[in-house]
């Protein structure tokens, strides 16, 4: 049928926007529900708010699984899932068996990851290897046990859980391969700077450090962020008090890149900074982003969506599926979905959805 023909053309102009950016990186919230309640990510007050979601709202299994053969037809070659958290979906399991056929299934040299809290993950990491989700990004904002409850507000337990998954993919042959994120917030966790780029001197890894971004009701400020060019210096001065040497910018490895990427002589694995805020990197953009919901949105902070879920329940033909995505798609602004800078976003206010329903 129509999808075994597109496979013969590289790219349909559907994936491509107004600016000639081509979009092969799609972006799948499976929840909007998390087991944790991170301070950059949720409110504090009223924290329900966002969270709740009546049977029939979200994407099934069966449509998570459609929506991903059609959007790879059209081009798409990488996929992430993302949440909420991922992995709290009773079907986690299916859908990532349906990802592993789909993989086999297509010509197409497909990367696929996910994005999770790694709370679950231990479980799960045989049926993620076997799939080939290989990419994996732990949202890890300490290393300090007993600091894990003042910033996920849950239980310190929970934290073994995480560093348990962690090491294991860190192992030699490992098929992992591991990004940490870790969201620097002022007061709370840049104490620990040096501690995360100590585990790049011993393990393939990258730890990331992200600037804390303004979304619906998570308090943030301007003077709670730990800016680029001061996580860069924490970083210096780190090295330099252990007597290592002073990390050098790497290139990107893609213009789709979205971390300045720093590498330290004689360590084995890297160090990257998401500056959305400071520098944003928005020229390069290759992502649509599929909300639990089943909505699509051309970019993290955009404020108009596209519902895939209700034409899928009308039994809408691959074809029709296309052109709703084509028209998002053309709708994309240059960068920061319209605004001018970070100031600007924040002021958007209730429109921005929580960092829950779009997956970051």
């Amino acid at each position: 049928g129509w999808y075994g023909e597109r496979l013969v053309k590289d790219i349909d102009p559907a994936l491509i926007d107004s600016f000639g950016r081509k979009h092969r990186y799609l972006r799948l919230s499976l929840t909007d529900k998390c087991n944790l309640r991170c301070q950059y990510c949720s409110p504090e007050e009223g924290e329900e708010a966002k969270m709740p979601t009546t049977d029939g709202v979200i994407l099934t299994g069966e449509e998570i699984s459609r929506l991903t053969r059609i959007f790879v037809g059209l081009g798409v070659r990488k996929i992430r899932l993302t949440g909420g958290e991922p992995t709290i979906r009773g079907d986690f399991g299916q859908i990532v068996r349906d990802l592993g056929a789909l993989r086999r299934e297509t010509p197409h040299d497909l990367s696929y990851g996910i994005t999770t809290n790694g709370v679950r993950l231990l479980k799960y990491l045989p049926d993620l290897a076997d799939a080939g989700l290989v990419n994996i990004n732990l949202s890890l904002d300490t290393l300090v046990a007993a600091k894990f409850p003042l910033l996920v507000r849950r239980e310190k337990k929970w934290h073994d859980r995480v560093m348990k998954a962690l090491y294991q993919m860190l192992e030699e042959e490992s098929p992992f391969k591991v990004k940490i994120n870790c969201v620097l917030l002022r007061g709370v966790n840049e104490d620990e700077l040096g501690q995360f780029v100590d585990l790049i001197e011993k393990y393939d890894v990258e730890v990331r450090f992200l600037e804390f971004m303004p979304f619906d009701g998570n308090a943030w400020s301007a003077n709670r962020m730990v800016p680029q060019a001061e996580i860069v210096e924490g970083i210096q001065r780190h090295l330099a008090s252990r007597g290592a040497p002073q990390a050098k910018r790497l290139p990107p490895d893609s213009i789709n890149d979205v971390a300045n990427l720093w590498g330290v002589p004689g360590f084995k694995g890297r160090i990257g900074i998401i500056a959305s805020m400071t520098d944003a990197f928005c020229g390069g953009c290759n992502r649509l982003r599929v909300t639990a919901h089943g909505e699509m949105r051309n970019c993290l902070f955009g404020e108009e969506g596209w519902s895939l879920r209700d034409r899928l329940r009308e039994e809408a033909c691959d074809k029709a599926m296309a052109q709703v995505i084509a028209e998002g798609v053309k709708a994309k602004h240059a960068k920061l979905g319209g605004k001018r800078d970070m100031h600007e976003l924040k002021e958007r206010g209730a429109f921005a959805l929580g960092m829950m329903s779009l997956g970051g």
